[in-house]
């Protein structure tokens, strides 16, 4: 994946203590020597990226590659490993072992069965083709899998991987006693965890705190985030820990107290106050998840997907009902005229709203095309106006599909070349 997928990143080797080393792959990639050999935490997401890595690696280490540890079973973190096995063989070297936790191979096997489902999700997040019919070589298989807790024995140094589940139920973390070095994985991104996520399965914000806590009570002298730079002092790592720790079991308590009085998803997420101190800190910047998102994932771990409307128990199908709106409005030309008053105001989302009234309705008519342009540019905006990049990347995708474009065709905004992560 390349286009505005924000998650690779492209530099060289960096070393973060003697025999330690982050490589830029799709976000961090970890390698370590321990003496017999060296582990690498992520292959990276294939094609150049993996053989720029595979260069800079071998720049500062040249012993063989024993294993490579998959950090978390998401698409494009691991597309790289039959290129480090090509090159291990190419060295007269043994093929690295394949290490990640149990929970990755069923990851694996579920995104090859809903192949269509990831091709349209990921290419609207991400703003880049993903195919419908993935290479085989994008889900190799681990060969050793763990459940809790796995120890590598070096000459020079162990390494503990140690199950962190976050944003996904997979994740492994890992630890270097000797050093003190915790390499955090997908729990770890110096921002808002991405708990909630629009296309996402369920991402328990609980169990990410804990898995938080856990790494907090490690006391790491050295903390390597999923993308950015290693933080290296005490407070701050302190602070970094602490801080989504405190936001997760804040919201938490303040979405049960308003569940518990019968207010609804929506109603919840702008109840809430959304405290400066704690929202607004750089450990909790809103750039990739976000505190409505949280809300969300909150509500649907103790709520079914009912939003609490009686119409919406047992729907129509949408064009029908889209269909009998646009014959019961008595003026639809009114409706497109208050969208734009409304758009001109500034109130963009007030004004997607009144636009479904017209657009969600089969374009069959000059009038539907103009609500469909017209809900276009209102997204457009809206992209603007939000943080997360996910927010805006499926903003601006879905703009595209209402105008007939190919997704990412457009690069207004260029939103995944302005992301940063720390």
């Amino acid at each position: 994946m390349s286009g505005t997928n924000v998650l690779i990143v492209k530099r060289p080797a960096e070393k973060v203590a003697d025999g330690i080393f982050t490589l830029g792959g799709q976000g961090n990639s970890v390698l370590v020597d321990h003496g017999d050999g060296a582990l690498l935490v992520d292959a990276g997401p294939g094609g150049e990226v993996t053989e720029t890595m595979i260069r800079n690696a071998r720049a500062v280490n040249e012993k063989p590659i024993t294993h490579i540890v998959f950090s978390h079973g998401h698409m494009g973190y691991n597309f790289g490993v039959d290129q480090w096995c090509r090159d291990a063989k190419s060295r007269g070297e043994p093929r690295p072992t394949l290490v990640a936790h149990d929970r990755v191979p069923a990851r694996y096997r579920r995104y090859i069965e809903t192949s269509g489902l990831q091709s349209y999700t990921n290419t609207r997040q991400f703003r880049t083709v993903y195919p419908e019919n993935p290479p085989a070589h994008w889900f190799v298989m681990p060969d050793v899998t763990y459940d809790k807790q796995m120890r590598i024995s070096g000459v020079v140094r162990d390494i503990v991987l140690f199950h962190a589940p976050s944003e996904t139920d997979d994740a492994t973390a890992l630890w270097i006693p000797g050093d003190r070095v915790l390499y955090g994985s997908c729990a770890f991104i110096k921002s808002c965890p991405n708990a909630g996520s629009p296309f996402r399965i369920p991402r328990d914000p609980l169990r990410w705190a804990e898995t938080l806590e856990g790494f907090l009570a490690l006391k790491p002298k050295i903390l390597i985030p999923e993308f950015g730079k290693p933080l290296v002092n005490p407070a701050e790592i302190e602070e970094a820990l602490t801080v989504p720790i405190h936001a997760i079991h804040y919201l938490r308590r303040e979405v049960v107290a308003r569940m518990n009085r019968g207010m609804n998803e929506v109603e919840i997420i702008h109840d809430i106050q959304y405290k400066e101190a704690l929202f607004g800190h750089r450990f909790l910047k809103p750039t990739y998840g976000c505190p409505e998102y949280l809300v969300r994932e909150i509500w649907r771990s103790e709520n079914g997907w009912w939003d609490r409307n009686p119409t919406t128990l047992h729907p129509s199908p949408p064009s029908e009902a889209a269909e009998e709106i646009l014959r019961a409005i008595g003026d639809p030309h009114a409706v497109m005229e208050r969208v734009r008053i409304l758009k001109a105001q500034g109130k963009t989302q007030a004004a997607l709203h009144v636009i479904d009234l017209i657009a969600l309705a089969n374009p069959d008519g000059d009038l539907v095309t103009q609500a469909q342009w017209l809900k276009a540019e209102l997204l457009e905006i809206r992209s603007t106006q939000v943080t997360s990049v996910v927010s805006r990347q499926i903003y601006r995708s879905e703009a595209e599909v209402l105008r007939g474009e190919d997704i990412g065709s457009s690069d207004r905004g260029a939103i995944g070349k302005q992301f940063v992560w720390s």
